[in-house]
């Protein structure tokens, strides 16, 4: 019935939502040690990537009605075993993003709290969270628009005003860190924008899906990476390298705050947004996480599992506890950066799994779509590549 659709402008807020995160606010500072100035090109190429790739979701939503997307489209072409690699992987990639946004909770609360380590706060956050999830208490829409408004708008203000203060010297070298370092900072930028697949599962739900679903593609993705240009380079051309020293271990609002000590407001609203953004989106995460690892065993063919499942051993309680454990671990084990790149590794390949199916179809060939997403193959593939040159490499210098 229409009275239930929603239309194009609800569709791209939903998108919006999806992408927009706190995680965002550590990206500058990672640009900054891998890629430099040149970093913009990174940011442009990741944008076109994420957009074939979610071009080409509208397109498999259209085509193949299925819920757990990341198990049912590998599936259908490659078999059941693939289906559940590709699920798995995405399930861990997920986890092991939300550890790095439990690092960073840590870290940023350590500005107020400092008798306690990061480390620290980070679980004891992850813990009140998983209480109140266990508890009941879940997020309504209103307060993730409310959350989405904290961090788009201390983005938005710090952008103008660090544009305001452009300095053209910050722009050479432009490549400090080689022409590979382009190709090689995607799974950070990536990173940014991952939840842009969710707006393929509104196929159903959207006023002509087959025009407005690609639409909220095109526009979400496009209004979020058009903030984050404004925003990663404002930041990045205006503030000299050696303000970003301590790396993700130092929040943003720490930059801010030394580099224009006369603008305070500016690390204040950086640093509630982050806040805001950590907190909202982990708590969020915690529960449709827990509901994704339930499925995701459901759909092994262990008569263990299915027994556990069906005598309420394993339900969505434990879900909610497995999960955030398993953040807590990532969070106190693996460092930052190697949490982001590991982040891409895992969950790019479910894209990629995904998206060939569209191979198979003759009519996708025929007309013309398939061009596009044989772009996102080929950006995923790289995506894919450069995460696991990034994750090995952080890997070995955790033993050097």
């Amino acid at each position: 019935m229409t009275q239930n659709k929603i239309g194009l402008k609800t569709a791209v807020i939903i998108g919006i939502n999806a992408m927009i995160g706190a995680g965002v606010l550590a990206i500058p500072t990672l640009l900054s040690s891998i890629v430099g100035p040149a970093g913009i090109i990174t940011t442009v190429l990741s944008i076109i990537f994420v957009l074939c790739i979610g071009l080409s979701f509208g397109r498999l939503a259209k085509l193949y009605s299925a819920d757990g997307w990341s198990y049912a489209y590998p599936a259908k072409w490659a078999g059941h075993k693939v289906g559940i690699f590709s699920a798995f992987s995405y399930l861990f990639g997920i986890i092991v993003g939300m550890g790095f946004l439990a690092q960073q909770a840590g870290i940023w609360c350590n500005k107020v709290i400092p008798f306690l380590s990061p480390n620290v706060l980070g679980v004891i956050i992850i813990t009140i969270l998983t209480l109140l999830v266990l508890a009941g208490a879940k997020t309504s829409s209103w307060s993730q628009y409310l959350i989405v408004l904290f961090v788009l708008i201390p983005l938005v203000l710090t952008a103008i005003y660090c544009w305001g203060h452009f300095d053209i010297n910050l722009v050479t070298p432009f490549m400090p860190y080689g022409f590979t370092s382009i190709l090689r900072a995607t799974p950070v930028v990536l990173f940014a924008l991952l939840g842009f697949e969710s707006i393929a599962s509104l196929f159903s739900i959207v006023e002509n899906p087959e025009k407005n679903v690609p639409r909220a593609f095109v526009f979400s993705i496009s209004i979020v990476g058009i903030v984050y240009l404004l925003f990663f380079y404002g930041v990045l051309f205006a503030i000299p390298s050696k303000f970003f020293l301590q790396g993700i271990n130092d929040p943003l609002s720490s930059v801010l705050n030394n580099f224009f000590p006369g603008a305070t407001f500016l690390s204040i609203l950086i640093f509630l947004g982050a806040v805001f953004g950590i907190v909202g989106t982990i708590h969020s995460m915690l529960w449709s996480i827990s509901e994704l690892f339930t499925n995701v065993l459901k759909q092994t063919k262990s008569k263990f599992i299915h027994k556990l499942i069906d005598k309420n051993i394993w339900n969505k309680k434990v879900a909610v506890i497995k999960t955030s454990f398993l953040m807590i671990l990532a969070a106190i084990f693996i460092k930052g950066g190697l949490l982001v790149s590991m982040t891409t590794l895992f969950i790019v390949p479910s894209y990629v799994f995904s998206i060939i199916l569209l191979l198979f179809k003759k009519s996708e060939w025929k007309s013309g779509h398939n061009y596009i997403t044989l772009i996102g193959l080929l950006g995923g593939g790289l995506l894919v590549y450069f995460a696991f040159t990034s994750s090995l490499s952080a890997f070995f210098k955790l033993f050097a």
